[in-house]
């Protein structure tokens, strides 16, 4: 038999076209699927007893935050992200960290969860640096919790929505330019960290109708998960700010910080529920083949 050949008997035995093309991405005949699930699933349990052996969970660590900027007027554009860390007319105004135990900090209640949601903002502090050194020490103590139970193997992971293309990168340009941290060290710093953004991850949990998987928003991710919740921009903040409503940029945030760990919940729970159909699927087909391999119909 020639080697695309069983793409014509799958056609003769009642195969599906999206099954015949499954094949023939595959290269594999429905002979060989049974073969192949056996070998995925092996491969899977040594990876997970790998990781397990050397995964201390309970000394695992989560970093949910966000960050504020203020913009002033000359600074702002129509569109686009206005803050520039560089800039030294915009202000850093600081943040809210919420450094979860995967062990125990997933099935408390939102008021507990927002009473470990540690604030640390600059009206707090004598100077944007005096902040920033608050915010590289927090993030160091998880690091060196996280790293050092592991030897090195295991990275504490940071977690918000849109963090990867704003807060992260912001906060790794002012380590630098307040000497924090030299270009070198910033480079090491951020590298020790693995970063989960929402943004991305919540691409799998929407309907996407074409081949451009663009990064979803706050609130696309906020309305799909929480209803009834919602965002002003972050422009709102420099109004606040401009009006010295400290208090109501705290609670924004608190709010913010708490509804991305919930999120981040409801995500994992959706990815656990397709990994549930995706067994359920092979092991009909798989019954598929065994029923046509003892003749029945």
């Amino acid at each position: 038999m020639g080697d695309w050949e069983f793409l014509y008997d799958m056609n003769e035995q009642g195969y599906s076209p999206e099954e015949i093309a499954d094949a023939a991405g595959s290269g594999a005949s429905p002979s060989e699927w049974e073969y192949i699930a056996k070998q995925e699933a092996q491969a899977e349990q040594k990876y997970k007893h790998g990781r397990q052996n050397r995964l201390v969970l309970n000394k695992c660590r989560i970093v949910f935050f966000d960050l504020e900027f203020y913009v002033p007027e000359s600074s702002r554009t129509e569109h686009g992200f206005c803050y520039n860390p560089w800039d030294k007319k915009c202000k850093f105004l600081g943040g809210s960290f919420f450094v979860a135990n995967p062990t125990r900090d997933f099935e408390i209640t939102d008021f507990k969860i927002k009473n470990k949601i540690k604030p640390l903002w600059l009206w707090n502090y004598q100077s944007e640096k005096q902040v920033l050194e608050a915010v590289y020490a927090l993030l160091n103590d998880v690091l060196e919790l996280v790293r050092k139970t592991h030897k090195g193997m295991v990275s504490p992971i940071l977690c918000g929505i849109g963090i990867t293309t704003s807060d992260l990168p912001i906060l790794v340009e002012l380590f630098k330019r307040y000497k924090i941290l030299t270009n070198a060290e910033a480079f090491v710093f951020q590298n020790k960290f693995r970063v989960v953004d929402l943004s991305q991850l919540s691409i799998s949990t929407f309907n996407n109708g074409n081949n451009f998987l663009y990064p979803k928003s706050k609130n696309e991710i906020l309305i799909k998960y929480i209803n009834g919740k919602k965002f002003e921009s972050g422009k709102v903040v420099w109004e606040l700010y401009e009006s010295k409503d400290y208090v109501g940029i705290e609670e924004r945030v608190l709010d913010e910080v708490a509804s991305t760990h919930k999120c981040y919940k409801l995500i994992n729970d959706d990815l656990h529920k397709f990994k549930a159909l995706e067994k359920a699927e092979k092991k009909r087909m798989k019954d598929i083949l065994k029923n046509e391999d003892n003749g029945i119909n």
